[in-house]
């Protein structure tokens, strides 16, 4: 149903604003002024490469991505994940911690995390067990805070992710200043029809393009940028719940508390929505 529900969305946004215009009876040519939209998107595009680092042109795309395919964070993911870290920390019970090792070390080859392919499309949710399970193969000292260690991982993953907004969410603010530079020049243009034989209707195309250049800027912002960013937003909370609920469980680990027990810790951590049921996990 997710991968449906955002180009549903973005369906009922196209044929609300040119279904509207062509109800107004305008025509859907009168629209069409592709110089706008190279300056628009251009300039939109030239200051999100020139003002964000390379990893946040990264991490958008992927964004990008999940935004069309459904989110990422589902309440089978979760079920997944608790159902790895129970194998992970029932073998260490029963083979001693090194035998973990293996399946740390070459993930994509474990027989465990096989099972869980899931858990391994998830870069930053694989990445944070793989760390903190390497962290605790190599017993740290009780005077470490494991807990605190966990908290501060978070705290960086989140905030990397959180630059796509904020970088995305400065050019939607941006766009209607686009709009108005094109529009600008539309009007550079218009001025040069004046004088001698005015050909009216040139001059009301050319007055006509420099509107849609405006329109085009403030459409771009909160009609595309703004829902992107929104949603970016709402899978940047749910991959932080994800998060926390592993880390919940790896300190209950890390504390020595029986397998069944940190599974229901877990499990405790889940939001609502994606509840797993205790048959599942």
């Amino acid at each position: 149903m997710n991968m449906f529900a955002k180009p549903f969305g973005i369906l009922v946004i196209t044929l609300s604003f040119f279904g509207g215009f062509m109800l107004m009876g305008g025509s859907l040519l009168s629209l069409w002024h592709p110089s706008e939209l190279v300056v628009i998107l251009g300039l939109a595009l030239g200051t999100f490469l020139a003002s964000t680092p390379t990893y946040v042109w990264r991490r958008s795309i992927r964004f990008l991505g999940r935004y069309f395919a459904g989110e990422k964070v589902s309440k089978q993911l979760y079920a997944d994940t608790l159902g790895l870290l129970e194998e992970l920390v029932r073998l260490s019970r029963s083979s001693g911690v090194l035998a973990l090792e293996k399946h740390i070390v070459n993930p994509e080859n474990s027989p465990i995390f096989a099972h869980y392919s899931s858990v391994l499309k998830h870069q930053d949710l694989k990445k944070f067990i793989i760390d903190n399970f390497s962290y605790l193969l190599l017993n740290p000292p009780q005077t470490q805070n494991f807990e605190a260690y966990l908290e501060d991982q978070i705290h960086d993953v989140i905030s990397s992710m959180s630059e796509v907004p904020k970088s995305v969410g400065k050019v939607a603010d941006w766009l209607p200043g686009f709009g108005i530079v094109a529009a600008v020049l539309g009007v550079i243009l218009t001025m040069e029809l004046l004088g001698g034989d005015m050909d009216v209707a040139k001059i009301g195309t050319a007055i006509g393009a420099a509107l849609v250049g405006t329109l085009t800027g403030v459409f771009v912002a909160f009609a595309v940028l703004a829902p992107f960013v929104h949603a970016v937003e709402v899978m940047i909370r749910q991959d932080t719940a994800l998060l926390d609920m592993t880390a919940a469980f790896l300190s209950a680990y890390s504390n020595g508390v029986s397998p069944n027990l940190a599974v229901e810790i877990g499990r405790q951590r889940i939001p609502p929505e994606f509840e797993v049921p205790r048959d599942d996990g």
